[in-house]
């Protein structure tokens, strides 16, 4: 942990009595003036710490952002280093950053708004001030034909962390996140290697969490877990991340393809999907995956499979989330560190 996180941390021990800055100096090895601009820090990061005469220091309250020292407390074990939690360009851009600097395997940035934020096929990813945006450098030892089905891997997981909050979440081939009130989030993967060796992978996910300007055809989740925090939910992404990782390396494809087929979103409707210049490629009945990973749809000529495209469904049809969950499955526990923190307002 840094030194600001160690003033946080002793904050956080003291609760409601406070503790001088006097004794977080002795107790920290610092000097008063250090303990003064890391409160100062704290305090522009949105962290609510008091001055009262006699006490101290008091934190009376915690941002709603997904923040490094507050994911921290809630994250499972198999994260190392957390970066970011504020503004950025692009999480993954950062992410590749650090992978290509030499960043040890999961190592994550996190983001409450990014202002270039990257979509499938190049595209534009549209991150507003609400969201929880995740990237983390993975080093798998697996050379990267094994790992087509990692993005899968990561939906079907997320999906499952997502659990906590009391919300179903189903997967829309080949890299979306949905409920029954729309698109929930989305998941990008860069990679670098030879056919050979993966050098490094980068996943990053993106979540709407609070509707400050609500998207037509977007879920938030905050409209169906009221009680949702950015720093949870980026909590249960990263967990949900190394949960679908660890199901693709450790029981390979056919696990990975058993979740997904449990939390479907396409399987039985009717579909269409175009390339990446609009060519429709197919259409008919869309009937899970196949063991590589493409999306079957059956069509008037036989069954085709896909491996990317863009899917909407046909007109007349629709669907609904809520399928049965797989890879970190949790409900009605929240995902907390301990007591429930007031949000600083």
């Amino acid at each position: 942990m840094s030194r600001r996180d160690d003033v946080l941390e002793a904050l956080r021990a003291a609760g409601g009595a406070g503790v001088s800055g006097e004794t977080l100096a002795a107790e920290l090895g610092v000097s008063r003036m250090a303990v003064s601009k890391h409160v100062s820090a704290l305090r522009e990061a949105g962290y609510d710490v008091a001055s009262r005469p006699g006490a101290g220091y008091v934190l009376l309250g915690v941002p709603d952002a997904p923040l490094p020292a507050q994911v921290a407390r809630l994250v499972g074990p198999d994260w190392v280093r957390l970066e970011g939690g504020g503004v950025t360009g692009s999480t993954n851009a950062d992410a590749v950053a650090l992978a290509r600097a030499g960043a040890p395997h999961a190592t994550a940035v996190l983001a409450s708004r990014q202002t270039a934020g990257k979509g499938r096929l190049g595209r534009s990813w549209a991150s507003p001030e609400g969201g929880v945006y995740v990237s983390a450098v993975l080093r798998p030892a697996l050379v990267p034909a094994d790992l087509a089905g990692l993005p899968l891997a990561v939906a079907v997981g997320v999906a499952g962390e997502l659990g906590h909050f009391g919300i179903d979440v189903s997967v829309k081939w080949p890299n979306d996140l949905l409920t029954p009130a729309g698109k929930l989030g989305g998941i990008l993967l860069e990679m670098a290697g030879e056919a050979d060796r993966t050098e490094w992978v980068v996943v990053g996910v993106g979540l709407n969490v609070h509707p400050f300007a609500r998207t037509p055809g977007a879920a938030y989740l905050a409209d169906e877990a009221r009680s949702a925090r950015a720093y949870e939910t980026a909590a249960a992404v990263l967990d949900g991340i190394a949960c679908g990782y660890r199901m693709l390396v450790d029981d390979g494809f056919a696990a990975v393809r058993d979740a997904f087929a449990r939390r479907d979103a396409l399987a039985g409707t009717r579909v269409r999907v175009h390339d990446a210049d609009g060519r429709l490629r197919a259409e008919g009945v869309a009937s899970g995956i196949d063991g590589d990973g493409r999306l079957v749809v059956e069509t008037a000529a036989g069954p085709v499979a896909l491996a990317a495209g863009d899917v909407t469904l046909a007109p007349g049809c629709d669907h609904t989330a809520g399928l049965p969950r797989n890879c970190g499955d949790r409900t009605g526990a929240p995902r907390s560190g301990g007591a429930p923190e007031e949000e600083a307002r």
